[in-house]
């Protein structure tokens, strides 16, 4: 009789149950783009406070929302949803309208997304109705489908009409979700089936970690996969169809998906994470889990006090806050500061966090499962299946390469690109694209392109610049599989090769990239580097200096060759030594160009580091360096002879 009671108190309330899924689906969707344009935003911020002061700093803004904790004892989660998912949908549509959305707003709207979507959590789950597990994977799903649509590049930091469109048509559809919350009677405490839970409050801040990150990351599967981005795409959105299918894990099945987690988490992400098939097994696999810990945590059900309110959703959204930002921030900030953690343990850690959060829920009688839920579900499951549609459509809008009539004449650049992230903060590959075409460059040599990196803004560089360019591309990783170098070639790309250096005293792995160009009858062979960047690492960058140019001997050095990029090594000084040494190349800018030009920082260079270096069967002409602030280097530009090419 009680089920039955309790199946009839569902079944008059299928539109409430359907509309909070949708807020949490909306939220989702909303709060993943805002966060990650926060994290551009807050890397050029520690560029201005310094990375040491940021690692401080920046915790304490996200222990923000640790303050609705004490104010749960008056405030209940529909208050806390209206404020904050309203509160969210006015950032978003703020951020559309600035030219660069600001560091604040960003960072604010994450912050009090977090609080909605740990509301709308609680919100969807009372009466133990179980849709919120599949409208959260729904709405990583929706995101999935723009972000693969727009090659990575998220609609926040763009003004064409489809970014307009998604800057207003999701928080109009968040806020007219959350609506119906302002009307709606407050209901009798004995009929709350799931309260007020950190668990569940929790649970957000860590998930979107691993999301972000690795999970719901195409540009991530695209470099660590070796694989396009619209297939990378498909992996993810198969992942979250599997996610929003599996069962509450149960008993030893916690277990399972925890450990599971865990071994994803770690195994795929650092420097030394796995390549390739793995990578997409693992996300699946790892998504596959991720959906059986969400699921218990929002399947059980939990006793509520009339006097409880909201102070455990409070505590958990602030555990959640600091959970994404120990995480994240963690893992990239030990790029520049050595941490002396290996970096996969910081994500592991998030997934620990995970997992212990579906163990520390009791196992009580789950609910029955709704009408609604069920419905939830199922197009939670066969939205990735019609989103597949998407990287289709991207394939086949893919530009193929038209080269230019090959001749004796080729105009190269180098150029690093700094993540596509502007001396102003802003991630903005299609400025680095333009300054690309202005300078007619048709083979170019980039450094620090991010591919994935949250600090990138999840970004696919390398994807992003060859699609808008309509040129080849190849990739090398560097620090890890998500920032490396680049060369783009309107030419097609006979083969190519990479390998990292040893990192000596620097903070992060370096490397190198090589590749062979077809022009007409003959080839060029193109190498891109970048070495150690600290004033003190100067035997480092001898050292690496040296490790690539032994393998440009060992791969035929001697004829038709070129290397470029951000040697952090200034004209006359001991860093730059081993590159003359007997190696017969020819510097660009100083036969070719004036010698006094700098190339950084790009807002007042005052020191030139960044090269281009020919074999002596090389003509150089036409050296330019041109002011852009599309990143915090400039880039060298040179026309280059190469004998045979026409």
């Amino acid at each position: 009789m009680r089920d039955v009671a309790i199946r009839a108190g569902m079944n008059g309330r299928l539109g409430t149950h359907r509309r909070r899924a949708l807020t949490v689906c909306l939220t989702t969707v909303v709060l993943a783009e805002v966060m990650r344009v926060s994290f551009p935003l807050l890397y050029d911020f520690a560029g201005g406070v310094g990375f040491t002061t940021a690692a401080v700093v920046v915790p304490l803004m996200f222990a923000a929302p640790l303050a609705a904790a004490p104010l749960g004892r008056w405030v209940g989660p529909r208050a806390a949803l209206v404020a904050g998912g309203g509160g969210l949908a006015v950032t978003r549509v703020i951020m559309q309208a600035q030219s660069t959305p600001g560091v604040a707003v960003a960072v604010v709207g994450t912050l009090v997304g977090l609080v909605a979507l740990s509301a709308a959590l609680r919100r969807s789950t009372e009466s133990g109705d179980t849709a919120a597990s599949a409208a959260f994977f729904l709405g990583l799903t929706v995101d999935t489908g723009i972000r693969v649509a727009l090659t990575t590049w998220d609609a926040a930091w763009q003004s064409t009409p489809f970014a307009w469109i998604v800057g207003l048509a999701l928080p109009a559809l968040l806020a007219w979700s959350i609506v119906p919350e302002l009307r709606e009677p407050r209901a009798p405490a004995t009929e709350a089936r799931c309260g007020d839970s950190v668990a569940l409050a929790a649970l957000p801040g860590p998930l979107f970690a691993l999301q972000t990150l690795v999970l719901a990351n195409p540009a991530f599967v695209a470099s660590s996969g070796q694989t396009s981005l619209p297939f990378a795409g498909a992996v993810v959105l198969v992942g979250l169809a599997t996610a929003a299918v599996m069962p509450a894990a149960r008993g030893i099945g916690r277990w399972v998906a925890g450990g599971g987690l865990v071994v994803v988490a770690a195994a795929l992400t650092g420097p030394t994470g796995a390549t390739g098939v793995p990578v997409w097994i693992g996300v699946v696999t790892g998504q596959a889990c991720a959906g059986a810990l969400v699921m218990a945590v929002c399947a059980r059900t939990v006793s509520a006090r009339p006097s409880t309110r909201s102070v455990r959703t409070g505590l958990g959204a602030g555990i959640g806050s600091l959970a994404l930002v120990g995480v994240l921030l963690s893992y990239q900030i030990s790029y520049e500061i050595p941490l002396g953690i290996p970096q996969p343990a910081f994500v592991a850690a998030g997934a620990v966090m995970i997992a212990a959060l579906a163990w520390r829920v009791p196992e009580l009688d789950r609910a029955p499962t709704s009408p609604d839920a069920i419905v939830v579900r199922r197009v939670a499951v066969l939205a990735p299946v019609v989103g597949l549609l998407v990287p289709l459509w991207s394939t086949l809008t893919w530009p193929e390469p038209a080269p230019s009539p090959a001749g004796e004449r080729v105009r190269i650049a180098t150029y690093n690109i700094h993540s596509a992230v502007s001396w102003h903060g802003r991630l903005d590959p299609e400025a680095i694209a333009r300054v690309l075409e202005a300078g007619g460059a048709q083979i170019a040599m980039l450094q620090e392109v991010s591919r994935g990196w949250p600090l990138g803004g999840g970004l696919d560089g390398a994807a992003w610049l060859s699609r808008r360019l309509g040129a080849e591309v190849v990739y090398g990783a560097t620090a890890d599989h998500q920032l490396g170098n680049v060369v783009l070639s309107e030419y097609p790309i006979a083969r190519h090769w990479s390998d990292v250096m040893d990192k000596g005293t620097g903070t992060m792995r370096r490397g190198y990239l090589g590749s062979t160009v077809v022009l007409g009858e003959t080839t060029l062979d193109v190498w891109t580097t970048q070495l150690q960047h600290q004033d003190h690492t100067t035997a480092t960058r001898q050292a690496q200096g040296r490790q690539v140019l032994d393998a440009w001997r060992r791969l035929g050095a001697g004829e038709r060759s070129l290397i470029g990029g951000d040697l952090n090594a200034r004209p006359g000084s001991p860093d730059i030594r081993p590159w003359f040494d007997g190696t017969g190349l020819v510097s660009a800018q100083d036969v070719a160009g004036d010698p006094l030009v700098n190339t950084s920082p790009s807002n007042a260079p005052d020191h030139r580091i960044d090269w281009i270096f020919g074999t002596s069967d090389i003509g150089f002409s036409d050296v330019v360096v041109p002011p852009t602030l599309a990143s915090d280097h400039l880039p060298v530009f040179v026309t280059v002879r190469v004998a045979g090419a026409g």
